[in-house]
């Protein structure tokens, strides 16, 4: 690791958390907040290796440095957007600000929260929407406990987190071989470990130039026909519905060129699984909505159906009780290693020791835990939200690790599962109002941190064992760059600039923390909500069915159907990507009945060249709204 990469990836690392928000809320262009692999740093990182390539020899960055750059990117870019920032300032401002004498909030909401948790002060949220007065000096005094308290709690969170990945990295890459398709195509591009060689190679290819030259020509398109009403624009990432019949939920045909290339790199039993099952979650919902089945909504940014919700959070349950056990022995040999301090496995190979992993994990976790009950949350409720959110957490890094699905939201919340579980009778005020502070780190439902840093212990395979020990480091200097930069942007251009309720983004005008804000004071007000055993009838269904499935395949290896697919089959999200998903599968099962394993291998350039393509039309696409369309861009890059 040298100076110059920590350099140019801190230099990175504050350009992937800005310029997103630049181009979302100022711009109103391309927003890079939707993936687990963010395009805020894919596309000035494609710029450096075509800026790199130029350079031979010494004076060029060689691939670990690369490595380095991309990884302190990649973590930076999770603070922008609906990633951390959106949700984190949102959260802390709107029931301030959105609070009147119509709703109720100020007695349901503001008399039951910590006042150091949020902005409590009612002109200085407004200025924050709105802007300050002419001449008025900034509320820092104001600012600085609820930046103070809960920035301290997302960086011990995230180094949480960093410790369990670095405790499951062996296990999954080295005993269970899962493909990690995120960090194959990011080292595809840097060349370290590649057995293909690295993006400047394979842009030798002509397979790559053509799909480079088909993505970016289909997105050119587009930007011309800004200029002219008389050209149809094609619209690639339009969602365009099939509607089955009445009473069953819509398809949506979206084919996303980000998701089907790291699709690519999946196997493809996972790939028809995940279609299959979503196809049948649909039937499934249509029928019970025939029938008259009721259940009520589904919690805010969750699954699509309350039945399907909780039935994949059944499924997720058994994947991550199953994956513990199959873990079972290396786990155990993890805390001997870390409370006995016998030597059964070598750790020199890891981010960092088993030993410390282990007590970072425990010292960052109860700071976390002991935070939410500060904020008011009540025992009862804490420990349904934390094991929620650790089996949520743990599942899907474990999940994205294996299919690269880059765009996912989970079926259920911690906050939702506790609310039903309990109802109102059980969640007195107070812990209801702590609940919804923790949508602080919603992450708009992608799970905040650990599906990214999962790729993090495997690019740092790739580095020299000194290197690989300074990641950790690395990556949390990145997050907390990422942080300030993003949140000084977004406060500065509030109180200084157009107001953050002219963003015209769902954080800040009423949406998102607000709607959720919103439900929480009508919940308490109302005092009506009782345990729902109607989920909890489905989490069950959805733990027979997923424990069978895995029995099955035990008896029989070779069934099509991987659990995978029934787990996340609940996910809103999937609903777009699912066209993407189909539409590679049944490109790998043509390719491998035709042409084997070489064939695919060498049809992997034309994947990689419509890649690039589509994020160079997505960067062009950015400066053509900068400057001819400021303030009434396009979107171009979406689920």
């Amino acid at each position: 690791m040298t100076r110059r990469s920590v350099l140019l990836g801190l230099l990175f690392s504050l350009l992937a958390a800005s310029w997103p928000a630049w181009s979302e809320y100022i711009i109103r262009s391309s927003r890079a907040d939707y993936g687990h692999l963010s395009a805020a740093i894919l596309i000035p990182f494609i710029i450096l290796i075509a800026i790199n390539s130029r350079f031979a020899g010494a004076r060029g960055l060689n691939a670990s440095e690369l490595i380095v750059i991309v990884s302190m990117g990649m973590i930076a870019s999770l603070a922008q957007g609906e990633w951390v920032a959106g949700y984190f300032l949102g959260t802390i401002t709107s029931p301030t600000y959105f609070a009147t004498v119509e709703n109720g909030w100020e007695e349901a909401l503001l008399s039951n929260v910590p006042h150091w948790s949020i902005i409590a002060d009612r002109k200085v949220a407004t200025a924050f929407y709105e802007g300050l007065p002419l001449g008025a000096d900034f509320p820092w005094a104001v600012w600085w406990p609820p930046l103070m308290w809960w920035g301290l709690f997302l960086v011990l969170f995230f180094i949480a987190n960093l410790s369990v990945v670095v405790i499951f990295r062996r296990q999954w890459m080295d005993y269970e071989r899962l493909p990690f398709p995120i960090a194959v195509g990011l080292l595809e591009m840097t060349g370290q470990g590649s057995e293909r060689g690295t993006l400047t190679l394979l842009a030798r290819n002509r397979l790559y130039w053509i799909g480079f030259g088909i993505l970016f020509a289909i997105f050119a398109w587009d930007q011309v026909a800004w200029f002219s009403e008389l050209m149809p624009e094609l619209e690639p990432q339009r969602d365009r519905i099939i509607n089955l019949m009445r009473g069953f939920p819509f398809l949506r045909f979206s084919p996303n060129p980000m998701a089907m290339t790291f699709a690519w790199f999946v196997k493809s039993e996972v790939l028809f699984s995940i279609w299959a099952f979503h196809l049948v979650m649909v039937l499934q919902v249509g029928i019970m909505n025939r029938l008259g089945y009721e259940m009520g909504s589904p919690e805010p940014l969750t699954s699509f159906h309350p039945a399907i919700g909780w039935q994949s959070f059944g499924g997720l349950v058994v994947f991550v009780v199953w994956g513990l056990w199959v873990a079972r022995h290396h786990l155990v040999a993890v805390l001997r290693q870390a409370f006995l301090n016998r030597r059964e496995i070598d750790d020199s190979e890891e981010l960092m020791s088993y030993r410390t992993a282990v007590f970072l994990l425990i010292g960052c976790g109860l700071f976390s835990v002991t935070f939410l009950w500060r904020c008011g949350l009540a025992l009862g409720p804490l420990a349904v939200f934390w094991v929620t959110t650790m089996i949520l957490y743990l599942g899907f890094a474990r999940i994205i690790v294996e299919t690269g699905l880059v765009f996912l939201r989970v079926p259920v919340s911690g906050q939702g599962t506790a609310w039903h579980l309990f109802g109102i009778q059980g969640i007195d005020p107070a812990s209801a109002v702590a609940l919804s502070l923790a949508y602080t780190f919603f992450a708009d439902g992608k799970t905040l941190f650990t599906t990214t840093l999962a790729h993090i212990p495997r690019l740092g395979m790739s580095l020299d064992k000194r290197a690989r020990r300074r990641l950790p480091t690395a990556v949390t200097v990145a997050l907390v760059a990422g942080l300030t930069a993003v949140c000084a942007f977004t406060i500065l251009h509030g109180n200084y600039g157009m107001g953050t309720r002219n963003f015209n983004s769902p954080s800040y005008n009423g949406g998102n923390a607000g709607a959720i804000w919103g439900v929480t004071a009508t919940r308490i007000r109302a005092g009506s909500l009782v345990p729902d055993m109607k989920r909890v009838l489905w989490l069950i269904v959805g733990i027979i069915f997923t424990t069978g499935l895995y029995g099955i395949r035990y008896r029989f290896p070779r069934f099509a159907l991987h659990p995978i697919g029934f787990v996340i089959s609940g996910s809103d999200v999937l609903r777009t990507g699912v066209s993407s998903v189909f539409f590679i599968w049944l490109a790998k099962d043509l390719v491998f009945r035709f042409g084997g394993l070489n064939r695919y291998r060498r049809t992997t350039p034309f994947v990689m060249g419509g890649f690039m393509g589509y994020l160079t039309a997505v960067a062009t696409g950015i400066i053509v709204d900068a400057i001819w369309f400021p303030g009434k861009g396009h979107l171009l890059h979406g689920w």
